[in-house]
């Protein structure tokens, strides 16, 4: 008999932890991860030409910043020190373009779109990279750096 109660206790004991527990695996399960729903391109512009660098994300969770050649340009629509660059973005719709008006050859090099970690969310970044060419439109000579 007192094996009995003793297994009938223990059952007891497991069936409470699995319905106590269940639920907040399902919860856990359900939330899903930030993602890119556009990821900027690589793009070759003319010297004086406006670029945008789009990046968009679903279900965003960290904080949004662009990069160039590895230099963070910052959280703010205004980047200090870059006056031609700016950020367009909308939290509630997960817009977060990199813009930047009268392209130079000084603007060519690697960006990237970085959203940083947050609650059950990790890091995620997409790259593209911006060569300019050496001349207006209609004329030859493109410039690469890296």
């Amino acid at each position: 008999m007192k094996h009995c109660i003793s297994n009938w206790l223990a059952s007891i004991t497991v069936l409470c932890c699995i319905v106590i527990a269940r639920p907040s695996l399902q919860v856990l399960g359900e939330l899903q991860q930030q993602a890119f729903r556009i990821t900027p391109n690589d793009i070759e512009a003319h010297l004086g030409d406006e670029v945008v660098l789009r990046c968009e994300i679903e279900r965003l969770a960290g904080r949004v910043q662009w990069t160039k050649d590895g230099f963070a340009l910052g959280f703010s629509n205004e980047i200090l020190g870059y006056p031609r660059f700016s950020l367009n973005q909308n939290h509630s719709t997960g817009v977060f373009n990199l813009r930047i008006t009268n392209a130079s050859v000084e603007d060519a090099a690697s960006y990237q779109c970085q959203v940083g970690p947050a609650k059950h969310n990790q890091p995620i970044r997409a790259g593209a990279k911006l060569t300019v060419l050496g001349s207006t439109k209609g004329h030859h000579g493109i410039y690469h750096w890296n």
